[in-house]
């Protein structure tokens, strides 16, 4: 696998099959076989090389597209499955395609670094070239738009997504979009509906046995389930469960096909569900009625919180959500939605809501087993979307949104001065594996609650709440070099704050517009940034006082600000009493006061007075030593600014071994995409170039400017002055 794939922390290769057979799909998966490989003599029409499954959530697209590439495997063709659910994937995906064709790296580098042609163009032309037969499958393409070409239509077929030239190659898409439209006349459309009444009805048997009843009775059933996938798999499981654990009497479980069936027509007399859309509710109405039936067997065993704690996961983020954090016994308890519930009845109820299929249980394994967010709780999506609409869940809206906040209190920091030891410090770099799982499901339910019509208005405790669980999230996003993404949540925040009516200049405000201009100022948005600054600070001295730590944390961030613009001398007088207030507010050896020296620090040596600078930021890591680890990510930032002050003082061989020393730390392998740690890569290059090893130089350089256009984009001063650097020396 590349780097990039890795980098992305997925594979291309198909997901293994499950334990049961695929059911009802063999008309359709022959179809597709026989366009991948026309009997011998047999020309293949061209829309026959773009093949699309179309359907609803759960009908069995995925399945259908993975039977398909399991039997293209095993007769010996290339097979990639690419879940294009988001641009990273897609691309680097494709970037790992060519690199198995046979793609030198250096080309792939180029090509990405858009030097030469387009990675869209390098990859087409390798894969209809192969020689060896291949499959390319492009899994839940539900925004078409991330295989389109830029600024077009994937119908235009110049795209990710386009129609191979090649009698080798196949391409499979998997999508709820079943527009012809969209996918373009030269594509061969495939509706996957619901099963017939005979293939539903061996799901069934697959999934439940023979206890429940005979075929014929399984077929009834299956016939007023609509043969929908999910709905069958959650009517199998609940009925294989009632009959392996038979609590109660004939009356009180139902353990039989017609008891089943029965029991739906009842449900539905009583019109439990709403209608979103006439043509959806007609095909999901019987999945939730399943559910709702697998939740009332778990009732009937005790579990009466099943139904809650699904409601409330339903209520975060369409994200793995890291239960044994969040899902605090203590504060689920004092919720009326919920009630009493100790760690051994929250534990049978998740593993009760896997066992039926409405939940997944699994293990982060990137992460230590012992970590609080490494355990997770997955929501099918369509599980997830229908019980969140549920009418139930929607007459008590404002009631989950009280209980969501309230278990992601735990998440907000305590105390500010000593931010180390805070469990969920955004700041720290050892807690950002926690915060990649937190950051999704914790953005959805800040962002569901800002959309919660007047709840904002009308709950002041939860907005403020939700204002600062903006803000942390926000952080975490900037100190993992991500602005862009930091400034469309904090833009989404502040438009929420605007309707509601939030004064620009009240205290949660201000810190989410700080947060908003360090996102404008790490994207070279200069003007922008100093301008919302210089409006800030006024209304943080007017409300905490000149020196209270908020003001000053924006008072640093105008001054570098400055210094980004190149005003040296301005930003270093700034900054100069800025360290001497961090003095007396936190001391000569707090987190911020070092941050706030090592920006002065580089302001002198930006100014040439590097003999100075160096002697300022030896203090510095003098003191970080004694405080942090040695490869922390800040200590190793200012070791970077020592190594450049060597650099530029003609001490480039020094330079050149701290400089390679910095970045073969684990931390700094770890976080090699952070932008300090570009930084220093792009300050190797130069030493590299000062020792004479040109070579080196250029593959660092290409590597740099890469991954600054990615993370800045093309416009921003950092990926500028890289591409111009890189362009003087291959020409020089």
């Amino acid at each position: 696998m590349t780097g990039a794939a890795q980098d992305a922390g997925f594979s291309i290769t198909p997901p293994r099959p499950g334990r049961l057979p695929l059911r009802g799909r063999d008309e359709l998966v022959e179809t597709i076989l026989r366009a991948a490989e026309p009997p011998a003599g047999t020309p293949r029409p061209a829309e026959e090389a773009a093949q699309i499954l179309w359907g609803l959530g759960g009908c069995g697209k995925s399945a259908t597209a993975l039977e398909v590439a399991r039997r293209l495997e095993a007769r010996g063709r290339l097979v990639w499955w690419i879940s294009a659910k988001d641009s990273a994937r897609v691309s680097a995906g494709m970037r790992e395609i060519a690199g198995q064709l046979q793609a030198p790296e250096s080309q792939l580098d180029l090509a990405w670094a858009g030097k030469t042609r387009s990675p869209v163009e390098l990859v087409w032309t390798l894969l209809n070239e192969s020689d060896r037969p291949w499959l390319l499958i492009f899994d839940n393409a539900d925004e078409p738009s991330l295989l389109a070409p830029l600024d077009g239509r994937v119908a235009e077929g110049t795209g990710w997504f386009r129609q191979p030239r090649t009698r080798n190659g196949l391409v499979l898409v998997t999508t709820r979009d079943g527009r012809q439209e969209t996918w373009g006349d030269w594509s061969t459309m495939h509706p996957v509906r619901e099963l017939s009444p005979p293939d539903a009805a061996q799901v069934l048997i697959d999934l439940a046995g023979d206890a429940p009843g005979s075929l014929a009775q399984a077929t009834s059933l299956a016939t007023r389930l609509k043969g929908h996938p999910l709905a069958l798999r959650g009517a199998g499981t609940y009925l294989a469960e009632a009959n392996r654990i038979p609590v109660g009497g004939p009356g009180v479980s139902i353990r039989t096909y017609d008891g089943y069936r029965e029991a739906l027509d009842r449900r539905s007399g009583a019109g439990t569900t709403r209608t979103v859309s006439q043509a959806f509710d007609r095909a999901v109405r019987p999945v939730v009625q399943s559910w709702e039936m697998s939740l009332d067997l778990l009732a009937g065993r005790g579990l009466a919180q099943a139904r809650p704690v699904l409601r409330l996961l339903a209520s975060l983020g369409d994200a793995p959500i890291p239960y044994q954090i969040l899902l605090d016994p203590a504060r689920l308890s004092a919720s009326r939605l919920v009630g009493e519930i100790g760690e051994d009845r929250l534990r049978e109820v998740l593993r009760s809501l896997a066992d039926f299929a409405l939940v997944d249980l699994g293990v982060i394994g990137s992460l230590p087993a012992q970590s609080p967010v490494a355990h997770v709780v997955t929501l099918h999506p369509l599980v997830r979307e229908l019980v969140h609409d549920h009418p139930d869940v929607i007459a008590d809206r404002p009631a989950y949104h009280e209980l969501v906040l309230t278990l992601l209190d735990v998440l907000r920091l305590r105390d500010p001065d000593r931010p180390r030891e805070e469990e969920f410090d955004p700041d720290e770099p050892d807690k950002w594996a926690s915060w990649h799982v937190l950051a999704p499901p914790t953005t959805g339910a800040v962002l569901a609650f800002f959309d919660a019509g007047e709840l904002p208005r009308t709950e002041p405790e939860l907005l403020t709440t939700a204002l600062d669980l903006a803000r942390l999230i926000a952080r975490f996003l900037l100190a993992v070099s991500l602005p862009g993404q930091a400034e469309i949540l904090l833009d989404r925040c502040l438009a929420a704050c605007r309707r509601i009516g939030l004064d620009p200049r009240e205290r949660a405000v201000l810190s989410l517009r700080h947060e908003r201009s360090r996102a404008a100022l790490e994207q070279g948005q200069l003007d922008w940034a100093e301008t919302e600054l210089r409006e800030i600070i006024p209304a943080r001295e007017a409300l905490l006082g000149r020196e209270h730590r908020n003001t000053l944390a924006s008072r640093h961030k105008l001054a570098r600000t400055i210094f980004e613009q190149g005003r040296w001398a301005d930003a270093e007088q700034e900054l100069r009493e800025i360290v001497r207030a961090e003095f007396r507010v936190r001391g000569p050896e707090d987190r911020d006061t070092m941050t706030a020296r090592h920006s002065l620090a580089r302001a002198v040596a930006a100014q040439g007075r590097y003999a100075e600078a160096r002697a300022e930021l030896t203090e510095i890591l003098e003191i970080r030593l004694r405080h942090w680890a040695p490869d922390h990510l800040e200590t190793l930032t200012v070791r970077h600014t020592l190594g450049s002050c060597l650099l530029h003082e003609g001490r480039a061989a020094e330079a050149l071994t701290d400089l390679r020393a910095i970045l073969a730390t684990d931390t700094a392998r770890r976080e090699e995409q952070h932008l300090g740690m570009i930084a220093a890569r792009h300050t190797l290059a130069e030493a590299l170039v000062a020792t004479g090893d040109r070579v080196e130089a250029e593959k660092v350089l290409a590597k740099v400017v890469t991954d600054r256009r990615r993370i800045l984009g093309d416009d921003h001063p950092d990926a500028v002055r890289a591409e111009a650097d890189l362009r003087q020396l291959q020409g020089g």
